[in-house]
């Protein structure tokens, strides 16, 4: 799989919003074409995956996701809630960058305000970091009471529910549960998937905390996470699991578009292509 952002390869036709120009953003959003953002963090993900792993394994997922469905893959958001010891690792790992949650519903409140004024009237976030829950839905919520006529989707289960065969495929040796897979077995096996190259192939590790306790602790107790920042096993993440779950979140993304939106005739993408040719 190439590491290039712009490949066909993640997602032939694609129309992204960063790429595309003022007349072109305006005609589709014109067009009533859905436009989805990756909401993401910038946070650690152990020494061998880098500290973007939230935001640019949804973006490259949308790409796929919008080469089957038309819509505009829209700006990520790099930054995100707090990280936590026993999900994220925790905010004493240098290189995490956080924004408390006032800030961050603010800014999400803001950018579906200027998505709103630009035109578009369908919306999705799509949120990766596990510590986004709830903070994305409440600038949802509260836009949505000023813009009824808009239809914002807010999704914070990223990923499908995953049947026996694809977990005994996954997770051999058990699940450990969505919390503890921070920077292992998914997120390691889609980064050799789709971004082979920036993965640190000789740091990859198993790790796990000393305590798993379903509370938090504060000031941080570091024995809710671990030295590394890998919550799990590391080691049993391969390229074939990189693709297996890529096509099963693609899938589930496509699913969501299906359920919540009337199909989307390709000429308004077709129409941003031309102005780019």
């Amino acid at each position: 799989m190439t590491d290039d952002l712009m490949s066909p390869v993640l997602g032939a036709g694609t129309v992204e919003y960063e790429w595309m120009t003022w007349p072109e953003i305006a005609a589709a959003a014109a067009a009533d074409a859905p436009v989805v953002i990756a909401v993401g963090s910038t946070e650690q993900h152990g020494p061998h995956l880098p500290v973007s792993a939230d935001w640019v394994i949804p973006q490259a997922l949308l790409r796929l996701a919008a080469a089957k469905r038309p819509f505009v893959v829209g700006p990520s958001l790099r930054l995100g809630y707090r990280s936590r010891p026993a999900s994220g690792g925790g905010q004493h790992f240098p290189g995490t960058l956080s924004l408390r949650a006032t800030t961050f519903i603010a800014m999400i409140e803001d950018l579906l305000e200027e998505l709103i004024r630009t035109g578009f009237r369908r919306i999705v976030l799509y949120s990766w970091h596990f510590e986004n829950t709830n903070f994305v839905y409440e600038p949802a919520y509260l836009v949505s009471g000023r813009f009824p006529s808009v239809k914002i989707v807010v999704v914070e289960n990223a990923m499908p529910e995953f049947d026996a065969a694809d977990l005994e495929v996954l997770f051999p040796d058990g699940f450990p549960g969505l919390a503890l897979e921070h920077a292992a077995v998914i997120e390691t096996s889609l980064f050799e998937y789709l971004r082979p190259a920036t993965v640190r192939m000789d740091r990859i590790i198993d790790d796990a905390p000393a305590r798993n306790v379903p509370w938090d602790v504060l000031p941080i107790d570091p024995s809710m996470s671990t030295a590394s920042g890998v919550l799990a096993s590391a080691t049993q993440a391969s390229v074939a699991k990189g693709e297996l779950l890529t096509e099963r979140i693609v899938d589930h993304i496509v699913s969501i578009l299906d359920a919540e939106f009337d199909p989307i005739e390709r000429t308004a993408m077709q129409l941003t292509a031309d102005q780019r040719s």
